[in-house]
């Protein structure tokens, strides 16, 4: 079982490829299928949603401001901050700098994501 720190810095490393936008990279981090909020996707299904986000929000960058660990699990918070540039959630792509902070429970499996349950204040990334 890996260390505390060890998982720690795997995640460091799977947020600086998603920062990156190196979706190759991001794809290694997560299995061929992944539960995401109760619903199984595949690694592409998995992949396409973080590049969602980073359509809308070009410069959109994650943050990790705290982890626990147990076991298989991995809870994290994140600071999540970026420029809207296209409508979402029915604000105007207008440009407005965002922050928010996200909260999400990682299970991890031989160095892959195997689920995750996750959420956003969404209404702050609309203000």
């Amino acid at each position: 079982m890996p260390s505390r720190d060890e998982i720690v810095r795997w995640y460091g490393e799977y947020l600086d490829a998603c920062n990156r936008r190196d979706w190759e990279a991001v794809a290694a981090f997560v299995a061929e299928q992944v539960l995401v909020n109760g619903e199984t996707r595949s690694r592409a299904e998995y992949v396409a949603g973080v590049r969602r986000t980073t359509m809308i929000f070009p410069d959109y960058r994650w943050e990790l401001r705290r982890a626990v660990v147990e076991g298989e699990w991995l809870a994290v918070h994140l600071y999540d901050t970026g420029t809207r540039h296209w409508e979402f959630l029915g604000a105007d792509g207008d440009g407005s700098k965002v922050e928010t902070d996200e909260f999400d429970l990682y299970r991890v499996v031989d160095g892959q994501i195997v689920e995750v349950e996750g959420t956003a204040d969404n209404a702050r990334l609309r203000e």
